[in-house]
């Protein structure tokens, strides 16, 4: 008698341990996406003063007989800042913030804006932020200037 083959379809111990190898290597991977993932979240829930508010804060403010916006370095009342006056209730009470106004060009209102963010973060320390940026402001460089007192009002509300 003649023994029969029989096809018996397998995989071998050196295709198992492949499969077993890259299905680590993708559990890590996903692993580690997904500890990148909680840590941008719990980054993204501190809340961290915006430059780029106290910048709009700085271009539409009145120029100094109704607002307080005059050149020079400043450190303006606003009550999201503890360092500013803010009361109990600020958004910030750990930090301050202050802007440096300078003329470029008075005649024409072309200025350079430097708004400088300081805030105490964890252990004590202070981290500060900055941004500089031009604006454009004829109704400052008229006060500054000491120009029309009556047109000063007038390009004041704008």
């Amino acid at each position: 008698m003649e023994a029969h083959k029989k096809d018996i379809m397998a995989f071998t111990l050196a295709e198992v341990l492949i499969a077993v190898g890259i299905f680590v290597v993708a559990i890590f991977a996903i692993l580690q996406l997904v500890g990148q993932g909680l840590q941008l979240v719990r980054v993204m829930q501190q809340q961290r003063p915006d430059l780029g508010a106290l910048a709009a804060k700085t271009l539409v403010e009145l120029p100094e007989p109704d607002g307080t916006l005059a050149t020079g370095l400043s450190e303006p009342m606003d009550e999201d800042f503890g360092g500013n006056g803010g009361g109990d209730f600020t958004l910030y009470p750990d930090a301050r913030w202050q802007r440096d106004i300078m003329s470029l060009d008075a005649t024409n209102g072309l200025y350079q804006a430097i708004v400088t963010v300081e805030e105490q973060v964890g252990g004590g320390d202070f981290a500060e932020y900055q941004i500089r940026f031009l604006m454009f402001r004829p109704d400052v460089a008229e006060v500054e200037m000491g120009g029309a007192q009556g047109s000063g009002a007038a390009s004041g509300g704008r």
